[in-house]
């Protein structure tokens, strides 16, 4: 019969040590993990998403506000207004303002965005770590509670577009695409870590404006030395070969003054807002080639100015004026002059952000029906971008998002 091992003080000592280590190990590595450094509130209730307006209003006033510097426009997902400040997400009730749910990270946010897709209402969390903009976090709005997330390079500030099959996220050097659960399906420019070396088309380029339309991503971006702006357009996904598949790339401007801004993707067309030479809605089809111009009142406008869509219909502000163009087929309908952003629809009518408070417009025309005085305490200039939940009309200038209730 074998004798039993003895253990020596010294064997005991190693094993103590190893053992330490592991423990270390684990409690430094859960301490810097997202669980840790996370602040999840949830709702124990989903809430319920108010009846659409019947009519406009006669007049309003604000019911609350809120910082959120994190938004670039009013975010209204699965029933309540979100705002993103700091690093901290929230969920609030429409008509009170009272906090429904909360999401904090120890991280400064990059961006906050909703999205609708696939039967689900996200708001979708952006967080900068030492990737860039790379820690995302989709959350249901109706009650906060984490759907999914996703984690990977990028750059330090983001600009999102979205449909109802796909969202992007795009830097100034690099974007991606992702589904619903927030798998990428593309990723173009930048890329660190090529899965197929060579399968990008171009390299070395700055991103300047992106749009999504399901299932085609336009692109505008200034590449090296060429004298202007080019637009390229992409698949949303791979093609069977596992490449981007690119079906058309061109320049579009003949100098590098204000860049263009993609206003939108349609089912066979990209409509672009170009200001220099002079101010243009320009329709092209995927492959390049030049459909259609129509002379817009406007400027030069940056990343600030975002279209907004629904109830059949893309507006964009140039700066100057409000463009309201059909939404599938991208031709402008028609443009009203003097107004501070772009448009939504309520009840049939289009509301926009005026020098007064807000002006309501025949959908099928613009013809304007009557201006309803708004306040606006605070506000000093710039884009001023809505929203619609129920009756009660959501705004946002700067950080500031203010709700206005009948």
């Amino acid at each position: 019969m074998l004798k039993p091992e003895r253990r020596t003080p010294v064997d005991l000592l190693i094993v103590a040590v190893i053992v330490a280590v592991v423990i270390v190990a684990g409690v430094a590595i859960w301490a810097s993990s997202s669980v840790e450094n996370t602040e999840s509130d949830p709702s124990p209730v989903a809430a319920a998403p108010p009846a659409s307006a019947t009519a406009v209003p006669a007049s309003y006033s604000e019911a609350w506000r809120a910082a959120s510097d994190a938004t670039a426009g009013p975010v209204i997902v699965g029933g309540v207004v979100v705002t993103g400040d700091g690093e901290t997400v929230v969920g609030h009730d429409a008509t009170s303002g009272r906090q429904l749910w909360s999401y904090r990270r120890d991280l400064p946010l990059c961006g906050v965005s909703g999205w609708s897709a696939s039967g689900r209402d996200y708001a979708i969390a952006v967080y900068r770590n030492s990737r860039g903009c790379s820690e995302v976090t989709a959350l249901f709005g109706s009650t906060g509670k984490r759907a999914t997330t996703r984690s990977s390079d990028a750059d330090n500030s983001l600009d999102f577009s979205f449909d109802r099959d796909y969202f992007l996220a795009q830097g100034d050097t690099r974007l991606e695409i992702w589904r619903s659960d927030l798998v990428r399906t593309i990723e173009y420019g930048r890329v660190d870590a090529p899965v197929n070396p060579g399968s990008q088309p171009r390299s070395g380029c700055e991103l300047v404006s992106s749009a999504i339309g399901s299932p085609k991503v336009a692109i505008v971006e200034r590449c090296g030395i060429e004298p202007g702006y080019r637009l390229t357009v992409l698949g949303s996904t791979l093609d069977s070969n596992e490449k981007l598949e690119e079906f058309g790339s061109t320049l579009i401007t003949g100098d590098l003054g204000s860049p263009p801004r993609v206003v939108a993707v349609g089912s066979n067309s990209v409509a672009v807002y170009v200001s220099s030479p002079e101010p243009m809605l320009e329709t092209y089809a995927f492959d390049g080639t030049l459909q259609n111009r129509t002379s817009l009142l406007g400027g030069p406008v940056g990343a600030e100015s975002k279209p907004i869509s629904g109830d059949g219909i893309v507006t964009f502000w140039t700066g100057k004026a409000t463009v309201v163009l059909d939404a599938e087929t991208l031709q402008a309908r028609f443009q009203v002059p003097e107004t501070l952003g772009p448009g939504v629809v309520m009840a049939g009518s289009l509301l926009l952000p005026s020098a007064t408070g807000i002006s309501e417009h025949k959908l099928v025309d613009g013809q304007p029906i009557r201006s309803i005085p708004v306040p606006r305490d605070g506000y000093t200039g710039g884009v001023i971008t809505l929203g619609v939940i129920g009756d009660d009309l959501v705004q946002q200038w700067g950080s500031t998002v203010s709700v206005l209730s009948p």
